[in-house]
């Protein structure tokens, strides 16, 4: 092998060098590496393959001077890098024109209706301030949601409802959960279904989601099969910016912002009405939660109530937990009634049970029941009857909307191929279907 001539070749200058009387040579003795014995070294490296100087040296021209691939000055260029140069020239001319055309657009003086919108601004005698003012709206323009009113004008009694509850989906009506061996799983919230269809009698239930609608049609689908719950729908795209982040800007809903709740986990979507906000903890899937539920009695006392403005209602529990201090303020009152009933039976004394029987059909062993508490009972009974007719009908009427979307879907088939026959057929489409005539007698 070539490694064991190397070792030979060493062992044998070692020899060599003991010969001489173990003396190292002096440093005017040494020789060039290319004047050494080449005879007893076995190289990996083929050294009669090595380049010659000449075959490094750039070729030459036929004046005799190295050549290389740089382009001479004052050499001419092809057709195809004239023509690129003058097309990013006549770009970038363009680009200036049409940039100054830009500012003087948007600085230009304003027309009548710009006048009626910015004639409070401060600038609007200047360039430069008219400039700023259009560019601001353009700016609020696109953070805006995609309709200036989200929702329709609001039906007529007795359809209508007197107030409005936005509510947001995610870790407040449902949670969803993954893992490896079943994916996504979305759990109920614990009384969901109680909590829509008994404040849905004064409440017009707005789902108001910050997620697209793709994402949870199939979820709104399981969730309110039958269209009873949720009066609205609203996405993503119904979301405006504000500081980069998205909010549900209630005053695009085409209601009355003294009549709207707004039901959510983030305080930054209700960033710019937060008194018309009740903020929750996010639900995690706790089979034992009872924070929606027991939200319900500040609920429905707006509604039983009439509460005129719900932003003062809201403003006395600012900074508290609402459904603790709403339970101590109805017991207040409960109890207030109680007292009030007692002292008027001791004035009264005797002749009180016999007019209060007659009068009020309750007993007099124990105070009558208070105004939030009969309505609470009245409006119970109206869920409970709802309830019982979709559990005889239900189908009934699932079938026949069915049906009815069927219908309008073979419909708008039907007028889209007439309008097809229209335009290629140059006719006047397809013919109705003849009515079959009465048999004679």
């Amino acid at each position: 092998m070539r490694v064991s001539s190397v070792m030979r070749a060493f062992a044998t200058d070692a020899k060599d060098s003991k010969g001489t009387g173990g003396q190292e040579p002096a440093a005017n003795d040494k020789k060039p590496l290319s004047e050494l014995p080449r005879g007893n070294f076995s190289l990996d490296i083929d050294t009669t393959s090595v380049l010659d100087k000449g075959a490094l040296e750039a070729p030459k021209d036929g004046e005799g001077r190295p050549r290389t691939n740089a382009k001479a000055r004052g050499q001419g260029t092809t057709s195809a890098e004239k023509s690129r140069g003058f097309m990013m020239r006549a770009m970038l001319i363009g680009s200036c024109f049409v940039g100054a055309y830009m500012v003087w657009t948007l600085g230009r003086d304003f027309d009548e209706h710009e006048h009626e919108i910015f004639h409070d601004k401060d600038n609007i005698n200047s360039f430069i301030g008219r400039l700023m003012l259009r560019i601001q709206a353009m700016r609020e323009t696109v953070d805006k949601p995609v309709w200036d009113k989200l929702l329709p004008d609001p039906l007529p009694f007795p359809y209508s409802r007197p107030y409005t509850l936005v509510v947001d989906l995610d870790q407040l009506l449902v949670a969803s959960s993954w893992d490896t061996a079943n994916g996504w799983r979305t759990a109920k919230r614990p009384g969901l279904d109680y909590f829509l269809g008994y404040l849905s009698q004064w409440y017009e239930i707005v789902l108001f989601t910050s997620q697209p609608f793709y994402a949870v049609d199939k979820m709104l689908e399981k969730l309110d099969p039958d269209r009873r719950y949720f009066a609205y729908q609203l996405f993503r795209e119904s979301c405006r910016q504000n500081g980069g982040k998205l909010v549900k800007d209630i005053s695009h809903l085409n209601r009355d912002p003294r009549k709207v709740i707004i039901l959510d986990i983030n305080p930054e979507h209700a960033a710019l009405q937060p008194e018309n906000a009740i903020i929750m903890d996010p639900w995690k899937g706790n089979k034992d939660d009872r924070e929606l539920l027991a939200l319900v009695p500040f609920l429905d006392a707006i509604g039983i109530y009439g509460v005129e403005d719900v932003r003062t209602t809201l403003k006395v529990y600012e900074g508290k937990h609402i459904t603790t201090e709403h339970a101590k303020s109805e017991a207040m009152l409960k109890k207030r009634h109680e007292e009030e009933w007692q002292a008027r039976k001791q004035r009264l004394g005797g002749l009180s049970s016999l007019f209060g029987s007659v009068s009020t059909g309750h007993s007099t062993k124990e105070p009558p029941k208070t105004l939030l508490e009969t309505e609470r009972a009245r409006f119970h009974q109206g869920y409970l009857e709802d309830m019982r007719f979709w559990k005889e009908n239900g189908e009934k009427l699932r079938k026949e909307m069915l049906e009815e979307q069927e219908k309008q879907l073979q419909q708008m088939k039907m007028n889209a191929w007439d309008g097809v026959a229209r335009i290629f057929g140059g006719g006047a489409g397809t013919p109705p279907p003849p009515q079959e005539e009465p048999a004679r007698a």
